[in-house]
């Protein structure tokens, strides 16, 4: 330990027996009367004069017509940089008033809009929590499809609020740090409206709720006002010194008292319930480090839930940052110490603190809900892309309903990109290897990153939290065919959405090799070739979407076609393909199928679903894969699942006859994969889909491999199609060339025989352990290293292998 760091702990422990000593006299100071508090009010009052100031010749410039654009926006920043993001709407509205006087008047409508322009402003430049349309959104007049999640809600509050509470009046220390949990997920998601409907319509003899928006924003706006009960925000500056004792004991009081005003006062409570419920929306807000501490606000809320009072308090925090969830636990004595009485200067009485935090919530089964409320109508001039917004998220569908959704698309994409300054800069994303990420898990699933990563992920994108571990954290990107379809045109050079390109496919697969050679995220075990597969499927399906739809709103693309391209390595089939994989055409060069099958996949996302590893007959569920179909969408089966790793939706016919199919893909990743080997698990497959009585096109999908496949493998042709016109169960192989045009096998290859090394290495001690002659099964390289066989192209881990175990058969004791 360094000098630096011992001297830090002795005035940590310093600190800590102070406070000890101020938890025995029971005494948190309120008043302030240093010379240090009076030095803090006057550079409150400058300060504020200053702001006063900044938004007075904002004001003039505004109203001085002979003023450029140019200058008044220079004005504008100056006034960012100046406001304090604390002052509520309310004064800056009264300041504004004050400045425009003489000048015009102003009625109460313009200066609200005056005053909301300029704190938008200021959000969207400096505030991380910007979003694409107002909380508030729709919340009253959107019925709820389902009541699932607000039952298993309603639950989670149940067992939290007396598994905490109970036995109270003992000395007995509770297992939770305070009565809460955490919702965190992506916006639009329908935090907000979970909230809303259980404060509305939940009742219970023991609980009553109210909700709370967190917002440094005073909004008066009626939608507002129906929607939450009150606001939760602390308008107040920092002191001179922030990291005072002190000034964080007085500021802990003012947040005190301010929830005590709040729940005895200005919530209407109705009835008379042992536990109350308080509901924080937007919770993220209050995670911001305030003098010397991070997430100021958050902590003084939680120690005030520890508070014996008549009424049992419990809360929920809703927000996108997995902050909430995450930050720093036991160093709440170092700013605000509990006294051995546990009664504090103010009669305030806690109960002891726990160590753990109750699971949060993550039971949102939002997605696709929209459909439930009505039948999908395809009119005549609608596209598969307006059919498919429905089955994704929420937000998007309403916003769509309401003819929103377009002009929020540069928004979306932004936060996609994770990109949170204003509307006029320009997103400069392509240093940012974590907007590449989230593009790419948009469209694929990539597996788990760190906490940091993720709740970047979450609070700037549209990623889901599922698990928090130490160290790293599990993320989800659900079906969300508004999402996908942006995230598919930013893998196009030739695309753009008002100032943003996208980048060549070849771009994208090098940040995918990067990601995961850096170790920014790593795959579920065992699934990296099954991402790289299904990505390399997705690619070869965009150049045909490119090819009938600029605007990429056609998601089906021809079997055929396909399946041409996945065999060329993404080149064109006119110039490259053998006849006997050309697709059937007639003597005019038109598609010669009377019967047309497409495929619809623009993104794949995870079924955890344990039931399709023993029987698949559900696979061929009418209207499941109708709608895996028209919201576009493959999935990856679960970690472990045999045989078949993902699963695509298919559709014989078009209209009153068609038909949906699964297409089942069995993927390996394999450096020498047989003709054998592939025979043995085409039929497997047939057989499990025909005991299972579902008609499928089976494919195994053979990765990174560069064996040459015999003649008599079964191949994707012209049989096929008449195969699966007659409801027949069909399994064919499909062998991705090791030069495909977008560069994955390459990138796979370079990567893997990296990750082989490392396992011979890690490794070694076992390999000692196997000294038998001659060379022993476990330590032949057709077995080890997930190597089924030797191939012409021996990689380096493989030699390595092959050389360390003859070394040790021949002379084990000199090892």
């Amino acid at each position: 330990m360094s000098e630096k760091d011992d001297n830090s702990n002795m005035e940590e422990d310093s600190v800590e027996e102070t406070e000890r000593n101020d938890d025995e006299q029971g005494v948190i100071t309120a008043a302030q009367t240093s010379d240090e508090v009076q030095l803090s009010q006057q550079q409150q009052q400058q300060q504020q004069q200053q702001q006063q100031q900044a938004i007075i010749d904002f004001v003039d410039h505004i109203f001085e017509g002979k003023n450029s654009q140019t200058e008044r926006e220079e004005v504008l920043l100056d006034l960012q940089t100046m406001i304090d993001v604390s002052m509520t709407f309310k004064a800056l509205k009264n300041i504004l008033k004050m400045a425009a006087s003489g000048k015009r008047s102003l009625s109460d409508k313009e200066l609200d809009g005056f005053a909301r322009a300029i704190k938008n402003s200021f959000h969207n430049n400096n505030d991380s929590t910007g979003r694409a349309v107002t909380i508030e959104y729709q919340i009253t007049n959107t019925e709820l499809s389902h009541n699932c999640d607000l039952v298993s809600f309603a639950k989670h509050i149940e067992s939290l609020a007396p598994e905490y509470w109970n036995n109270s009046n003992s000395n007995k220390t509770p297992p939770y740090i305070a009565p809460y949990f955490c919702l965190i997920q992506s916006s639009g998601m329908g935090k907000t409206k979970l909230l809303y409907e259980y404060r509305n319509n939940y009742r219970h003899n023991n609980f009553e709720s109210k909700l709370l928006l967190v917002s440094d924003i005073q909004s008066d706006a009626p939608s507002n006002k129906r929607v939450f009960d009150d606001h939760f925000n602390i308008t107040r500056s920092e002191g001179a010194d922030v990291t005072s004792k002190e000034v964080r004991k007085a500021e802990a009081q003012v947040i005190f008292r301010h929830l005590d005003t709040l729940v005895n006062r200005k919530l209407k409570w109705e009835r008379n319930v042992p536990f109350r419920v308080l509901l924080f929306d937007e919770a993220q807000l209050l995670l911001k480090e305030e003098f010397g501490m991070k997430a100021f606000q958050f902590r003084c809320v939680r120690l005030w839930l520890r508070k014996m009072q008549k009424h049992k308090y419990v809360a929920v925090f809703t927000g996108t940052s997995s902050g909430l969830t995450n930050f720093e636990i036991e160093k709440d004595h170092l700013f605000l110490p509990e006294v051995k009485s546990r009664g504090m200067d103010d009669g305030m009485t806690l109960r002891p603190k726990g160590s753990a935090l109750f699971p949060h919530f993550v039971m949102l089964t939002t997605i696709g809900c929209q459909i439930h409320l009505r039948e999908v109508t395809t009119g005549p001039h609608s596209t598969e892309y307006h059919d498919a917004i429905i089955h994704g998220r929420p937000l998007f569908s309403i916003m769509n309903d309401h003819g929103d959704l377009e002009a929020k698309l540069p928004n979306i994409l932004r936060r996609m990109l994770l990109f949170r300054g204003g509307e006029k800069e320009n997103v400069n994303w392509g240093m940012n290897l974590n907007s590449w990420f989230s593009i790419l898990a948009t469209r694929v699933q990539m597996g788990i990153t760190t906490i940091a990563v993720a709740s970047d992920l979450v609070a700037k994108g549209y990623a889901n939290l599922t698990h928090v571990c130490p160290g790293f954290a599990h993320f989800t990107y659900l079906p969300d065919p508004v999402c996908a379809r942006l995230a598919m045109g930013m893998m196009s050079d030739r695309w753009k959405l008002g100032d943003i390109q996208g980048k060549s496919p070849s771009d994208w697969v090098g940040k995918l090799g990067q990601i995961y050679s850096s170790g920014l995220c790593q795959p579920e075990k065992g699934d990296f070739g099954e991402v790289l597969a299904a990505f390399y499927f997705l690619l070869c399906g965009d150049i045909l979407r490119h090819g009938y739809d600029d605007d990429l709103k056609t998601f089906s693309v021809d079997l055929d076609l396909c399946f041409a391209l996945l065999t060329n390595g993404g080149n064109t089939y006119a110039t490259k393909t053998p006849a006997a994989k050309q697709p059937r055409m007639d003597k005019e060069g038109k598609h010669s199928s009377k019967t047309p099958i497409t495929l619809s996949c623009i993104q794949f996302c995870r079924n955890y679903l344990r039931s399709y590893e023993t029987d698949w007959s559900s696979l061929g569920d009418q209207q499941f894969l109708r709608q895996l179909y028209t919201s576009g969408i493959g999935f990856f089966t679960f970690a472990g699942c045999r045989t078949i790793d993902a699963v695509l939706p298919l559709r014989i016919g078009k209209g009153k006859s068609e038909k949906y199919i699964p297409c089942l893909l069995s993927i390996k990743s394999r450096i020498y994969f047989s003709t054998g080997e592939a025979q043995t698990l085409c039929a497997e497959m047939e057989s499990k889909a025909n005991i299972s009585k579902l008609q499928a096109l089976c494919i195994v999908v053979v990765f990174g491999s560069s064996f040459e496949p015999k003649r008599d493998e079964p191949i994707f042709n012209s049989d096929t199609y008449s195969l699966l016109e007659n409801k027949e169960t069909v399994a064919v192989v499909l062998r991705i060339p090791v030069e495909d045009k977008f560069g994955i096998s390459r990138m796979y290859q370079q990567l893997t025989r990296n990750n082989d090394l490392m396992e011979v290495y890690s490794s070694h001690s076992f390999i000692r352990a196997h000294t038998g002659k001659p060379i022993p099964p476990a330590l032949h390289p057709t077995a080890a290293l997930r190597v089924s066989s030797l191939s012409p192209d021996t990689t380096p881990a493989e030699s390595l292998l092959e050389t360390l175990s003859e070394q040790l058969v021949q002379s084990p004791s000199s090892q």
